[in-house]
């Protein structure tokens, strides 16, 4: 296996890692229906706390993999003067401040009160908003670089409220056939699919300032690897927008007269989003490492 692609694997994991704890804690804290809470919160324990341990380990991993990546040998992961060097750099300062929040978030999903999912958030919130750091919004300077790193956090923390929110979702889905539980699997979902919007555009516009702010242009040299592979990217966010107001405007509806067929067709499309954030998050962690042009 080559270095670039141990990279790109690292940063998978730790995308996925933190955007399936922001975003079902999200989903836990603020839609989730009070009665479900608890139930859903204990179904989903186990996932989040290997979830945040993986992203410690990701981001622990990560100045280890910088360092080879820079030097290209494996050698400098485990060179101590090498790692000193790049401590001392904006690469290891960042590496350095995002260990706190990761550790934090881990400490935090290992607790049992209920309580704690305010916590989950916003430790979750930060490491995943603080890969704003040291992506390509970090080329910009001044205010400049202030506004693409604001912008791209939001495009971090809305995606990941997005994707992170649907495994939760399906596990609502199935309480839908629970005649206790199902009034309030359908006051969640109902919240959910009016915070999907606000978490949708803000993808959207995000993402369409992002491009712009990096490539000045839409993505249309597709002899450029970069912009490839960013036309793939926006292709897949769009089918996954699609399969959104699918379920929201013609699936939900449904539910009042065909509810077992509708159900079943939400669950599938729910599926095929969350497999479609997977090949978009694979996307980013491999175009992320290559030169905007």
């Amino acid at each position: 296996m080559t270095l670039d692609a141990v990279v790109a694997g690292n940063r998978l994991l730790h995308y996925l890692a933190l955007m399936l704890v922001f975003g079902s804690s999200v989903f836990l804290w603020k839609i989730a229906a009070p009665g479900l809470r608890v139930q859903t919160d204990r179904r989903l324990t186990l996932i989040t706390r290997v979830a945040a341990l993986l992203a410690l380990l990701t981001a622990l991993a990560g100045l280890p993999l910088q360092a080879s990546e820079i030097v290209g040998s494996w050698q400098a992961a485990v060179d101590p003067a090498v790692l000193q060097k790049l401590l001392r750099t904006a690469i290891g300062q960042t590496w350095l401040f995002r260990m706190l929040p990761a550790l934090l978030l881990l400490a935090l999903s290992m607790l049992r009160q209920p309580g704690r999912l305010r916590g989950v958030v916003i430790g979750s919130g930060v490491l995943l908003a603080s890969l704003a750091l040291s992506g390509h919004a970090a080329m910009d300077q001044g205010m400049r670089g202030f506004l693409h790193g604001a912008n791209h956090a939001v495009h971090l923390l809305c995606g990941g409220a997005w994707l992170g929110s649907l495994l939760p979702v399906l596990l609502c889905l199935r309480l839908l056939a629970d005649p206790v539980a199902r009034g309030d699997a359908s006051l969640t979902l109902r919240r959910f699919s009016n915070a999907g919007h606000v978490a949708v555009a803000g993808v959207l516009l995000s993402g369409a300032i992002n491009t712009m702010l990096v490539l000045g242009r839409w993505p249309t040299d597709w002899s450029s690897p970069y912009q490839l592979l960013l036309s793939l990217k926006i292709l897949l966010t769009a089918a996954m927008v699609g399969l959104a107001i699918l379920n929201r405007y013609v699936f939900v509806p449904r539910m009042k007269s065909a509810a077992p067929a509708a159900i079943a067709s939400i669950r599938r499309s729910t599926l095929i989003e969350i497999c479609l954030g997977m090949a978009i998050l694979a996307l980013v962690s491999v175009f992320g490492m290559l030169e905007p042009a």
